[in-house]
């Protein structure tokens, strides 16, 4: 009979591109950890064994990986995670305690998505994009955010919140702290696309009719305009970061 469901392996040389690994050197070896399904997409993630493995060089092998995390040494958004194979997406917040070290993940121009160092206050809350809003039993409102959380509104204050907004929360109490929504003003980090990873204010934003038409025009620190789409905006702030953004 033929095989039923996804593979449960992941060949080096079939990873996406954003991941920072040797893909041709033999003594890497010919698989690579194959993330869960989880939070975030396969495509554009980072499985937790390789964060402390490859990026934040804790560990030299999964098997050291493997016992860090089975030592309740690693938390991720504020809670203790033991699977190496934990799909790490965009804004999640890693800390060790041991080291007293704490990162958030975040795009970059360059490698896709990178591990960056932050302070003991940052690590406090993280940013979550509104992706959608429902009403749900009881007449509340549901706020689905993009790492796949849903977060209870009353009706009472569901009219400030909109899809494409940010809204800041404590973890990992969920709590809502801030809303940041999409409008020209407020600063903005491209997560998607050609330009991904490159942050400013939104300088401009025209709506259009049909798919991925609309535009959001921003103003990078270098004083450049770049034009994307309004689904690639991820608003990070209102005059100024809300986070801390590291230098390319």
């Amino acid at each position: 009979m033929g095989s039923k469901g996804n593979k449960r392996h992941q060949k080096r040389l079939a990873t996406p591109g954003h991941l920072q690994i040797a893909r041709k050197e033999r003594s890497a070896g010919a698989f690579f950890i194959n993330p869960r399904p989880g939070a975030h997409s396969k495509n554009f993630c980072l499985p937790l064994g390789h964060v402390l493995r490859d990026l934040l060089k804790l560990t030299t092998n999964i098997r050291e990986s493997k016992f860090i995390l089975n030592a309740n040494k690693v938390l991720v958004d504020g809670k203790v995670k033991h699977d190496h194979r934990l799909p790490i997406g965009m804004m999640d917040v890693i800390e060790i305690p041991e080291i007293s070290k704490t990162y958030r993940v975040l795009p970059s121009h360059k490698h896709g998505l990178i591990v960056s160092e932050i302070t003991q206050d940052e690590s406090k809350f993280k940013l979550c994009k509104v992706k959608d809003i429902s009403n749900i039993k009881g007449g509340d409102f549901q706020l689905h955010l993009h790492d796949g959380r849903n977060i209870v509104v009353k009706p009472e204050e569901i009219s400030k919140y909109q899809t494409r907004g940010s809204v800041k929360i404590s973890i990992p109490e969920q709590e809502i702290l801030d809303y940041y929504p999409l409008k020209e003003g407020n600063q903005a980090i491209i997560e998607a696309g050609k330009n991904i990873g490159v942050a400013g204010q939104i300088s401009k934003l025209t709506t259009r009719f049909g798919v991925n038409a609309s535009i959001a025009e921003i103003e990078s620190k270098s004083g450049e305009t770049i034009s994307t789409a309004y689904d690639y905006a991820f608003v990070i702030g209102t005059e100024s970061s809300s986070i801390d953004l590291p230098m390319e």
